[in-house]
């Protein structure tokens, strides 16, 4: 995930968090905290949730903007694939305007694909353009080998900056 707001909001995907009963966030420095579930969306299979911001650097995530996607952006994802930590990958955007499936009935438009390496624990993480300012949320990756090698899908920035204010105000 990623850090929303100085509230301590952090946003992730629905279904990393999804049946959890305990949610732990650790930072990059090594400190972690226990967060609680504000609000989810199994449509947009976006997820908020909070930890107590007392005693935390909180840096909130810039967004980009999708009229400023392009297919060969140059873009990075940020997860911890594999549970290995703080994991950066690079790649470039390799189309835009897909449909992915949602875990509901629905689907996610707009999607961004991405060759940068998207694999299990990179789910909730970012996917950044090079000026650093949040352009998806990595979500999943589709493989003809029943392999985590293949093409990776992100939530678009658009979709996220819709959700995530709406999660806040109502859960």
């Amino acid at each position: 995930g990623f850090v929303w707001d100085q509230d301590g909001h952090i946003v992730t995907n629905n279904h990393v968090v999804e049946g959890a009963d305990l949610i732990q966030v650790t930072f990059n420095d090594g400190t972690a905290s226990i967060a609680e579930l504000v609000g989810t969306d199994v449509d947009s299979d976006l997820a908020v949730i909070r930890i107590d911001p007392a005693g935390y650097a909180l840096r909130p995530i810039r967004l980009g903007a999708l009229e400023d996607i392009y297919v060969g952006m140059r873009v990075v994802a940020i997860g911890n694939p594999f549970g290995l930590e703080g994991t950066l990958t690079s790649g470039i955007v390799s189309a835009t305007g897909r449909s992915i499936p949602a875990r509901a009935s629905f689907s996610i438009p707009g999607s961004i694909q991405t060759d940068a390496a998207i694999n299990p624990g990179n789910s909730g993480g970012p996917l950044l353009n090079e000026q650093g300012e949040l352009i998806g949320v990595n979500a999943q990756i589709r493989s003809e080998e029943r392999a985590n090698s293949g093409v990776g899908f992100a939530i678009p920035v658009n979709i996220v900056a819709r959700v995530v204010p709406g999660h806040i105000a109502d859960g």
